[in-house]
């Protein structure tokens, strides 16, 4: 070892960056008290290594100990100067050591300039980073940067999304403008598929990417309802306008029919259910399991949808899985953000019925008609035709109502370390009165590089939402968006407003609750407290193969109280109350090895193994009790009422233990092989099937790297792709292979006994729902990316459906459940992205997609049809499931017309349920000799009416940019599918009790013969036909967002300012007369969709936000 002075001071003066043989030499020491002296010499022998520094500053006699294992020298640097005055810099081989008093004295500036596109328009928000260190910035609005504390020999890093990185030596400067360069667009993008990533362009499976600024952009409060119409085959539905409500989501159609049919959610690696939701809502309606998870800690979202892609999730993966990634710290300076948006809700529109001198018109009419007297005398209805408005229930019950949020993040980190804490606040009132959703969150990610080749993180969330319900979705006229429709308005709300006393039941031949009542009084409260986190540790063994070990754990509590006071009609004068609370915690340990490496830059090899076990558990308490003295404990005392119902008590558990494989292979970069595998067994399934096993595979061409497509100079992008493998399905209960035990009440003697008996058949033999799939997709991309298309042809059969099947009564049972039957989906899906112009300070970028699905029933277990559910009201079953035709189709009479005189009623068919005289008259379609035979019945005189399933679906986002400005709107649509409007079939009927709509004034009577609506009776009979059976197409400007980010402030902290106004819902182009035709009653059943029953409308939002970044 030699001195050098020269060689010292330009080592001290200049800072290198560490080169890939730095990167990538390992070394081993073990030494125990030595001069770093003697140290140093046993580096240069054992590499390439030579180290300069001048003897008289820098002690190199004082000794250490250091032992390591197959470390880089900087680790090995890092360890061995820990706590000594000594840094060091390296330039390739060259290692210079410098006293830290040196080192701390080195020369900084501050750089400033302006980072632009290649068009010349400034690029906000791109990140300028000093190599090697976390001191950063971003540009404003203007594309201006300024950085200080930056060394004179720095080298600058300029990363933005889309762009190339680019390195910039600012040794001799301090004014450094950059013009940075598109990417190819999308190509390089890394996705997260299952247990990994990867570049699309090495993608053989079929993923949709959503953009998450899009969703975050819109006042939603879980990610399920910003996923609608966002990405291609996959359809989402928002059931109801309810603060938290579930929304409906089929990837690729229905693939089940008594299954779960929701796609598998895995949020950082763990796969939680989102399902029907949870919740006290007093209807179908529920609070979203996602709502736990505030849009804005999302860094990105995967929708995996062919075998290829979700095939390693096996038993839960025949609907499809979402993959959502959290927001982790970066490396670079320390980062807050807030972001806050205030709003207020309204109802869209007004649906039309009578005011109350019509309403009193039409009941004086049905009671006179059928020989009653009036209602209503001449000096009343005198009175309420000089005011003849009344009470305007739907302005009672609806109001305009606040929604906000509060989020803070601050996250930051270095090459060692990374951190992002968030909190937040969200607070949403219902557009119907008393009704409210408040959530508190805090999240935690953390990972930390403890040596080059060990790293070891976090991801935990805390979450606590607390619900306030109205009665919707009852699928009866007792909910209250019903009632208010119904509800008689000659009646006023109060009976007593000083004395808070309502008015109750005073609609002639009917019992439907005053709304008003019904929503302030009763108490419909739930309270969810949910911990969902993991930890996990990662260990390069060498290189390329590494080791992943997590565990993690979600544990939700939900408390529920319920309490119907004794004022309210439905209590029948006495008050009810219940408290219930649940517990479950859900377990997950997974254990991967991952191996990656090339070949001579011609094979490319990723390869994954894998064991994961999970258990869950669940126990759950409730209590009731009623007949209290008053209404004001409320809940709050069950010991209080005079009759004590029993307790309940249940408790649960399910197991899951899986071996995953996956084999990703490429040769040359073009032609590239998928092959993966799951054995999942599952404490569900038959003691003959706990086991199966889900294989997919899937190849594609990258025909764009090919020399003779090259050569065409027409595509930056051709790949074609097909896969093909297997999915299951363990949605369907814990227990239903196994024998179970219900307790009854038997007489023995003169006593009463309880016991238990068997209340269901075992089937041993009971196995997983499975999917076979077929894939054929392609991906274009034109003008280096700017236009980029994909396309994909699906054929999906689900066979061994599990479902309850008839047994003979002999057994003792009525139903048994079986594997039987077999349903398919195929369809066609298209996704386009373009940059449209790309000008000056000007861009216009477009992302649209559409998708067409068709459904079918193959087989039902022998059996040609089978009815489903049970309606509601007094329709029955109005769904059917027929071989051959679409799932779900709607099944009813066909009318024909109104009825005119007696003679044509004596003429007519009989049976019907109005055969008089401006009575609904009903086709007779067919008998028992297949011909009419003058009867109108069920068995002969039904058929399909309607299909709510659509032909196709999709949406649209545009966004335009010019300087600081942003506009972006969002169109989604459905087409051809139909919606059983149950509000506007029973205010249809004119039977002189609820209210009616204002369409009815267009009645039969025999001065009005031509009337399109039947004459006013008092009795409500109807049957189910194609009357109540709507087009539910629609088109709708779900969002549109002005967005103004402002120039940079004086404050160099202060990064980003921008402000925004959104409104959501505001324009629905449609023929469907209800509230809003994006609709669907028992919204999380497989079955019973496109029913539109007292559910809760969709509001129209209107709403201010801010976004500041500091840094």
């Amino acid at each position: 070892m030699r001195i050098a002075i020269l060689l010292i001071l330009i080592t001290i003066t200049q800072t290198f960056a560490v080169d890939s043989y730095a990167q990538s030499k390992r070394l081993s020491l073990n030494f125990k008290n030595e001069k770093i002296i003697d140290i140093l010499d046993k580096i240069e022998e054992q590499s390439e290594f030579y180290f300069m520094f001048d003897a008289s500053k820098i002690d190199v006699n004082q000794r250490r100990s250091i032992n390591c294992e197959n470390r880089t020298i900087t680790s090995i640097l890092d360890q061995l100067f820990e706590d000594t005055k000594i840094t060091y810099r390296i330039s390739d081989r060259q290692i210079g050591l410098i006293d830290t008093k040196f080192a701390d004295a080195e020369q900084v500036k501050t750089v400033y300039g302006k980072v632009t596109d290649s068009s010349g328009s400034p690029l906000p928000g791109v990140t300028v980073v000093v190599k090697e260190t976390s001191n950063g910035t971003v540009t404003n609005a203007d594309g201006e940067y300024s950085l200080s504390n930056v060394p004179n020999d720095a080298v600058l890093i300029f990363s933005f999304v889309g762009m190339k990185t680019k390195e910039m030596d600012v040794s001799v400067k301090t004014n450094v403008n950059v013009t940075m360069e598109e990417e190819a667009l999308d190509i390089e993008e890394v996705v997260a598929i299952g247990y990994g990533t990867i570049k699309k362009s090495d993608l053989t499976g079929s993923v949709s990417s959503v953009n998450i600024d899009d969703v975050i952009g819109a006042p939603v409060q879980s990610i399920d309802q910003g996923l609608i119409g966002r990405a291609s085959g996959v359809m989402v539905t928002q059931t109801s306008g309810a603060p938290g409500s579930v929304a409906s989501i089929r990837i690729r159609g229905t693939s089940s029919l008594q299954g779960g049919n929701e796609p598998l959610y895995v949020i950082d690696g763990f796969p939680v259910y989102s399902g029907a939701g949870f919740g006290n809502t007093g209807g179908n309606a529920k609070i979203s399991g996602l709502a736990t998870l505030n849009p804005n800690d999302i860094e990105s979202v995967e929708i995996l949808k062919d075998a290829s892609a979700t095939a390693i999730y096996g038993a839960r993966a025949a609907n499809g899985v979402v993959l959502i990634t959290t927001k982790s710290g970066k490396e670079g300076r320390d980062r807050i953000t807030f972001n806050s948006y205030y709003g207020i809700q309204s109802l869209p529109k007004k649906i039309e019925v009578m005011n109350a001198f019509e309403y009193a018109t039409l009941v004086n009419e049905a009671f006179t008609t059928d020989g009653y007297s009036p209602i209503y005398d001449e000096t009343k209805m005198a009175e309420l035709k000089a005011n003849p408005k009344g009470t305007d229930w739907q302005d009672e019950i609806y109001r305009d109502a606040p929604i906000q949020n509060y989020y803070l993040s601050i996250s930051g980190g270095d090459n060692k370390m990374r951190y992002a804490i968030t909190g937040s606040y969200f607070d949403q009132e219902g557009i119907i009165i008393n009704s409210r959703m408040k959530r508190y969150t805090s999240r935690l990610n953390f990972d930390r590089n403890i040596w080059d080749n060990f790293k070891v993180g976090t991801h935990s969330t805390i979450t606590r939402i607390e619900n306030n319900a109205v009665p919707t979705s009852t699928g009866s006229e007792q909910g209250i968006v019903s009632a208010a429709l119904m509800f008689n308005p000659v009646q006023p709300v109060y009976a007593n407003k000083e004395l808070g006393e309502y008015t109750q039941v005073n609609t002639p031949g009917l019992t439907i609750s005053n709304p008003v009542a019904t929503a302030r009084e009763r108490v419909l409260e739930t309270i969810h407290t949910r911990f969902l986190g993991d930890f996990y540790a990662e260990l390069e063994l060498f290189e390329g193969l590494s080791a992943r070990v997590s565990l993690g754990t979600d544990i939700s509590n939900i408390k529920e109280n319920n309490f119907t006071p004794s004022i309210l009609y439905e209590s029948n004068g006495v008050a009810k109350a219940s408290v219930s609370s649940g517990l479950s915690t859900n377990v997950l340990n997974e254990n991967t090895l991952t191996y990656e490496n090339v070949f001579n830059e011609i094979h490319s090899i990723n390869a994954l193994l894998g064991v994961t076990f999970q258990k869950n558990w669940y126990e759950g308490v409730s209590g009731s009790s009623q007949d209290f003295v008053n209404n004001v404990l409320e809940e709050n005392s069950l010991e209080s009422g005079a009759v004590y119902n029993a307790p309940n008590s249940d408790a649960s558990e399910w197991g899951l233990v899986s071996y995953l494989g996956r084999m990703n292979y490429s040769l040359l970069n073009k032609y590239l092989f998928s092959v993966n595998a799951r054995i999942d067994g599952s404490s569900r399934f038959g003691e003959n099937n706990k086991y199966a096993f889900f294989p997919s595979t899937s190849f594609a061409w990258r025909a764009s790297e090919e020399s003779f497509v090259k050569d065409l100079d027409v595509f930056s992008n051709l790949k074609l792709r097909t896969s093909f493998g297997y999915t299951g399905n363990q949605e369907i209960g814990l227990y239903n292979s196994l024998q179970t035990l219900g307790n009854t009440t038997y007489t023995i003697g003169n006593s009463l006994v309880t016991g238990f008996m068997p209340n269901k058949i075992p089937n041993p033999d009971l196995k997983w729902e499975k999917t076979a799939q077929f894939d054929l997709g392609i991906d274009v991309g034109f003008i280096n990316n700017r236009l980029r298309i994909t396309a994909d042809y699906y054929f999906k059969k689900t066979t061994d459906l599990i479902y309850s099947v008839n047994v003979p009564f002999v057994s003792g049972f009525s139903t048994s459940i079986q594997n039987i039957g077999s349903i398919q989906n195929k369809g066609y899906e298209f996704a386009v992205e373009s940059v449209n112009i790309n000008s000056g300070e000007f861009k216009w970028e477009t992302s649209f997609n559409i998708s067409f699905n068709r459904n079918k029933v193959l087989e039902l277990g022998g059996e040609e049809y089978t009815q489903i559910g049970d309606g509601a009201w007094k329709t029955g079953s109005i769904h059917r499931l027929i071989l051959g035709e679409p799932i779900s189709v709607f099944y009813g009479y066909v009318s024909d017309g109104i009825y005119q005189n007696e003679q044509e009623v004596n003429q007519g068919p009989s049976g019907g349920p109005t055969n008089w005289p401006g009575g609904r008259r009903y086709k007779d379609l067919s008998g028992p000799d297949g011909v009419p035979d003058g009867v109108i019945d069920a068995t002969y005189d039904r058929q399909i009416i309607g299909n709510p399933n659509p032909k196709f679906t999709g949406g649209m986002t545009n966004n335009f940019s010019y300087k600081g400005f942003e506009l972006t709107a969002f169109l989604q649509w459905s087409y051809g599918n139909d919606i059983v409007n149950y509000n506007h079939s029973v205010l249809s009927i004119p039977s002189g009790g609820q209210n009616v709509s204002k369409e009815l004034l267009n009645r039969w009577t025999p001065e009005n013969p031509s009337g399109e609506y039947p004459r006013a009776n008092t009795n409500r009979s109807f049957y189910f036909c194609d009357l109540f059976v709507e087009d539910g197409s629609y088109l709708k400007l779900k969002t549109v967002s002005l967005a103004y980010t402002f120039p940079k402030l004086k404050s160099k902290h202060i990064g980003n300012l921008k402000a925004y106004i959104t409104a959501q819902n505001y324009f629905t182009w449609t023929k469907y007369s209800g509230y809003d035709p994006e609709v669907s009653f028992r919204g999380a059943s497989n079955l019973e969709i496109g029913e539109d029953v007292d559910t809760y409308p969709q509001p129209k939002t209107l709403m201010l936000g801010l976004q500041i970044d500091i840094q």
